[in-house]
């Protein structure tokens, strides 16, 4: 990747907010077109994820499903609803948070006569890498909440934490200097296991703690 495409341009005179909304808006527009990995051969559409860049809460997950393909937008299929049900729990609306993946394209293969979702491979998540850095640089998060094992995995390394199953470290608060990560089960794993929809939920109350906590009046 052309790290001078990742690097902000400013103009004298100009707003942060707008420096860093369009530097925003251009890294999207690159994540669209990328084809630094094989998941844009086998994409819809990319994509890149959605919120207000004043977001002060990220929500991160492992990547794109079908209808998030279908749709380039993130978490708009069950998971998604769940998710959305999650975050009205807390008092908190979708557009108020800003919401990603690790990887900005759907990873599938075929099996039969179906294309499943799967796992993104260590060379995926590095290629995309770059990408979700400039989104958390530009974003400056308060709070990261990661959405599963391979999104917590991935974020735990990058800020130096111990790395752990999600089963262990679910709703509990970790803290990499000034940012609070708090790690949550994916919501898909409400619709196999109901059993964790519960958990989940319960999870989300913890997070509201920490939004009250943090004082993020502006989340």
């Amino acid at each position: 990747m052309d790290d001078d495409g990742l690097k902000p341009h400013i103009l004298k005179g100009q707003p942060m907010s707008e420096i860093a909304e369009s530097d925003l808006r251009s890294l999207h527009e690159k994540i669209l077109v990328c084809t630094l990995c094989r998941l844009s051969e086998t994409r819809r559409r990319a994509v890149p994820g959605e919120g207000p860049v004043g977001a002060k809460i990220m929500f991160i997950g492992e990547g794109p499903g079908r209808q998030e393909d279908l749709e380039g937008r993130p978490f708009v299929g069950r998971a998604g609803k769940f998710l959305d049900e999650c975050l009205q729990s807390i008092g908190v609306q979708r557009e108020q948070v800003f919401i990603t993946n690790i990887v900005k394209c759907r990873p599938s293969e075929k099996s039969g006569n179906w294309i499943r979702d799967r796992k993104p491979s260590a060379d995926e998540i590095t290629a995309c890498s770059p990408y979700l850095s400039r989104q958390i640089e530009l974003l400056n998060p308060e709070v990261i909440c990661t959405l599963g094992d391979t999104a917590t995995s991935e974020i735990f390394r990058r800020f130096g934490l111990e790395e752990d199953t999600i089963g262990h470290v679910h709703g509990r608060l970790f803290l990499a200097g000034r940012l609070k990560i708090m790690p949550l089960y994916h919501p898909a794993a409400a619709l196999y296991d109901n059993s964790l929809r519960q958990i989940i939920l319960i999870d989300f109350q913890g997070l509201r703690r920490v939004i009250s906590q943090t004082k993020l009046t502006s989340y």
